[in-house]
């Protein structure tokens, strides 16, 4: 691996990554933001909207775990990986030719078989192919800002915009463009890593004969699952009925809404590099603690406060807290088990997470908001980050600036 050169192996990997994570959670979150003008087309009931998000979550769910195995079994991760980005592209174009809401449905359930292998895969990648020193920042630029630069800042500017001047299913057109450009780069910028001539420090060293249950062997693996199904169930719900509450319980205009949505979108790509870069200094677990819990006061201000300077200040701020999202879906798995099994552990926790945070939540938020009002599936996002802090009480370190400390004290004693 280059070290001296900017333009390394791995700065052009890590930049090739943001680019096709923060594609991916474009045209996942573009939908959320377009709510309220199909939601006008099709005359959606608050169940119907949580469907949608469900949708994608249950192909996701299954997915996520298949392409991570498949990740860690195939010659060629440059050609899976180039392909299933093409794929989402393709079938994201189709969202624009929906006419109904069964259409939409099934273009949901599709759209999440082809994204789900992807952030196994580069982040299974990254796992082997980042420094020591950098393995939390890389994951967290590709992962955190990547994702909230393209999903949650960009895509409610822009989408909104569009939907405005056009209409919502021009929107969708446009996606097709530059999911061609990427799979290039992909093509031609990504070779494919050697597993197992790769010695990283981690809590878990390589090991040949180690079966898939090996992964489940380790308690941080249960607890990333937990942590990241209640953080899901967090994201979801505030991403989900967010806006369709700004708008139809607050009254804003779909432009206002779009600016808190975006000032949460610019929290996350700010504090999502911070926390992995920190998390590389004092620790995983420190990280996600000082940062985890507050997330839970994000749903709250878009109940209780009325003073749109201050919901953007506060939105913002509280958005801190989504730096920790990486930590617990990538990085810690990455560094607990086997690096061999990076992809399916990677895999599994997304995959599991998306069975009850983005499946089942998004319903039964929905049903929620259908009898107890749009601010019930807000309460529930809330409730679910105080949790998700709760559990990573118990989480073990796996930083390997703390490992490697603990180790040296371990020999010394």
């Amino acid at each position: 691996m280059e070290k001296r050169k900017f333009w390394s192996y791995e700065n052009k990997l890590v930049a090739l990554f943001f680019f096709s994570v923060g594609f991916v959670f474009f045209d996942r979150l573009a939908i959320n933001y377009l709510i309220p003008f199909i939601q006008k087309d099709f005359t959606l009931t608050n169940t119907q909207i949580g469907l949608i998000g469900s949708a994608l979550a249950i192909t996701w769910a299954i997915s996520g775990p298949l392409g991570g195995y498949l990740s860690d079994k195939v010659k060629s991760k440059k050609a899976l990986l180039a392909f299933f980005v093409l794929g989402f592209s393709l079938v994201s174009l189709m969202h624009g030719l929906a006419s109904s809401f069964a259409t939409l449905f099934v273009l949901r359930l599709i759209m999440g078989i082809v994204e789900g292998p992807i952030t196994p895969i580069t982040q299974s990648i990254l796992a082997v192919e980042s420094s020591e020193k950098r393995r939390g920042f890389n994951m967290g630029l590709t992962m955190n800002t990547g994702n909230a630069i393209f999903g949650s800042f960009l895509a409610p500017l822009v989408i909104v915009a569009l939907a405005n001047v056009f209409d919502w299913h021009t929107a969708f057109y446009l996606t097709i463009i530059p999911g061609i450009i990427l799979a290039i780069f992909i093509m031609k910028t990504l070779r494919n890593p050697q597993v197992m001539d790769k010695a990283i420090n981690t809590s878990a060293a390589p090991n040949k004969k180690a079966g898939v249950k090996e992964v489940f062997k380790h308690r941080n693996m249960w607890l990333s699952i937990i942590i990241f199904s209640f953080f899901l169930i967090y994201v979801m719900s505030f991403n989900i009925f967010g806006p369709v509450f700004l708008v139809n319980a607050k009254g804003m205009s779909p432009g206002e809404m779009s600016l808190v949505m975006a000032a949460f979108g610019a929290g996350f790509a700010i504090f999502g590099i911070l926390v992995p870069i920190l998390s590389d200094r004092i620790g995983r677990k420190q990280a996600s603690l000082i940062f985890g819990i507050l997330s839970g006061f994000t749903p709250l201000v878009l109940i209780y406060m009325d003073s749109m300077a201050l919901i953007l200040v506060l939105v913002f701020l509280f958005s801190a807290g989504m730096g920790v999202g990486s930590l617990v879906m990538s990085t810690i798995p990455a560094e607990t088990v086997p690096v061999q099994y990076a992809g399916v552990a990677v895999g599994l926790v997304i995959g599991i997470g998306e069975l009850f945070g983005g499946f089942l939540n998004p319903m039964l938020s929905g049903m929620a908001a259908d009898k107890w009002g749009l601010a019930a599936p807000l309460i529930i996002s809330s409730s679910a980050a105080f949790l998700a802090f709760a559990f990573s009480l118990f989480l073990r370190e796996t930083a390997p600036v703390k490992v490697l400390v603990n180790k040296e004290v371990d020999i010394v004693v």
